[in-house]
């Protein structure tokens, strides 16, 4: 016992070791510590950019449909009970790329956006065809703009 005594004596060579390696153990962790937070924190700017590129690609999709077939664009006149099959795939199209982009970023600048998109066609969403159906279907976010898009 008388040994121990010695070798971990304050001011001892060992003494000192223990001290100098306790501070290196936290100067360690410490280090670990800040190096996983920077990976998490460009790990996180790295997905926010990846998400905000696939809501972009979503909606370039849905713009490339609407060059396309630019009568469907635009509902037909005093045929919102009635709309073709073609309107009603298109609309339903809509809907959702902006499940999709509501899903990957929901920010109010995609909620305007889509809003206006869906604005023109609230006579055909409003029938309780489309209710029933395509609008049924939706997530929330997006039944939300869609009762507000005539707002």
């Amino acid at each position: 016992m008388q040994l121990m005594t010695v070798i971990l004596a304050p001011g001892s060579l060992n003494h000192i070791a223990n001290i100098v390696k306790g501070y290196a153990i936290a100067i360690g962790i410490a280090f670990a510590m800040w190096f996983v937070w920077q990976w998490w924190r460009t790990r996180q700017r790295e997905t926010e950019i990846e998400r905000s590129a696939r809501a972009r690609a979503v909606w370039s999709r849905h713009l490339a449909l609407a060059l396309q077939h630019p009568e469907l664009a635009e509902p037909p006149a005093g045929t919102a009970g009635a709309a073709s099959p073609r309107y009603q795939t298109f609309v339903a199209a809509l809907l959702t790329a902006a499940d999709e982009i509501l899903a990957l970023e929901p920010t109010e600048a995609w909620r305007a956006t889509l809003a206006r998109q869906l604005a023109p066609h609230q006579p055909y969403l409003a029938t309780p065809q489309a209710r029933a159906t395509v609008v049924a279907d939706c997530s929330p976010a997006v039944r939300a703009l869609v009762g507000g898009a005539s707002t």
